[in-house]
């Protein structure tokens, strides 16, 4: 599971890091809290074999649904099931991306006395969550670009806070993972792999990450 996650770097960090250009992207700002249904940047790659930064709605909203509350229930696809699976089969062959992410939150402990812990990047300053993405309309003519994060077996590290944890993509497997034209899902589906336990790393942080409306720079401050 992987239900908030923070996005820190400005889009000039984002579009080095991903060689990728800003495409009709409005000011973000740092995203301490991301959550359900925040417009986030995510990288995608045209037929042309450009790499773009648009901002997409989380929580994928599959052509057959009919209203834009399904998309709370697909803010994470299995990577297991998501070729199989009604809501992502379609997205996962044709409409893959990369979601930024400077770092996610996992929960611990007993139901209603969790403790919240923040996991980053060590190697990199930024993950690249292996992402699927549709665009929707509904019943009224509205388009919305949605989308969700493919989720994986934990590594060992992180199998000490939760089972899951999201597929994250190494530099060297975006361009397959990106391009349009890539439809052969059983090779993609190789890449869904725990990242290397040394990659990442996590400490404990304030309960004030619970609360949504709280998004400010001390939520990833190490709380002893």
């Amino acid at each position: 599971m992987c239900g908030r996650y923070t996005l820190i770097e400005s889009d000039e960090q984002l579009e080095a890091w991903f060689d990728a250009l800003m495409d009709d992207v409005e000011e973000y700002g740092s995203n301490y809290n991301v959550a359900p249904t925040h417009r986030m940047p995510v990288v995608g790659q045209n037929r042309e074999g450009q790499r773009t930064i648009q901002q997409f709605r989380w929580g994928l909203l599959p052509f057959w649904a009919k209203e834009k509350k399904v998309g709370y229930s697909m803010i994470n696809a299995r990577a297991e099931s998501v070729n199989t699976k009604k809501s992502f089969k379609r997205s996962f062959e044709r409409y893959r991306c990369l979601v930024p992410a400077s770092g996610f939150y996992e929960w611990k402990g007993e139901k209603g006395n969790k403790t919240p812990y923040y996991i980053h990047p060590t190697h990199e300053p930024i993950f690249a969550f292996a992402g699927i993405y549709n665009m929707w309309e509904s019943p009224e003519g509205e388009k919305i670009p949605t989308y969700s994060i493919i989720t994986t077996d934990a590594n060992e590290k992180m199998s000490n806070l939760h089972d899951r944890m999201p597929a994250m993509l190494l530099k060297e497997e975006w361009d397959e993972w990106l391009d349009p034209d890539n439809h052969n899902t059983k090779a993609l589906k190789e890449f869904l792999n725990p990242f290397p336990d040394d990659a990442i790393d996590y400490y404990k942080v304030s309960k004030a990450v619970n609360s949504v409306s709280n998004n400010s720079e001390d939520l990833i401050k190490r709380n002893a």
